[in-house]
């Protein structure tokens, strides 16, 4: 990708030296304009040229994990004391409760 910003970079800047600022100047006109145009590209075939040639720009380095649930786990202790405190306030039936203690104590 940065090769492809520095190409395109290049190519405004020559239209803005060949074009851009010859026009303005010839017509009385904004000469900043043309400036500014051949600036801001001259900026970005530069900031093109060190993402696609130097390690300042395009990451060299790759992360790999080698988890692929990043989930935490809490203890069996911990998820049967949240489900007795859920029975204890009458949210899930006693069928539900009964089911998902043996579900958690199956896991273990």
């Amino acid at each position: 990708m940065g090769f492809f910003q520095m190409i395109g970079g290049t190519i405004f800047t020559i239209i803005g030296l060949t074009v851009v600022i010859p026009m303005a100047s010839k017509d009385d006109g904004p000469v900043w304009f043309g400036l500014l145009w051949t600036g801001a590209a001259a900026v970005g075939a530069i900031m093109g040229a060190i993402n696609a040639f130097s390690d300042k720009g395009i990451p060299t380095e790759e992360i790999v994990s080698d988890s692929t649930d990043t989930r935490v786990t809490r203890s069996t202790e911990d998820r049967l004391c949240e489900l007795d405190d859920i029975r204890r306030r009458e949210l899930i039936s006693p069928e539900e409760y009964a089911e998902t203690r043996k579900r958690i104590l199956g896991e273990h």
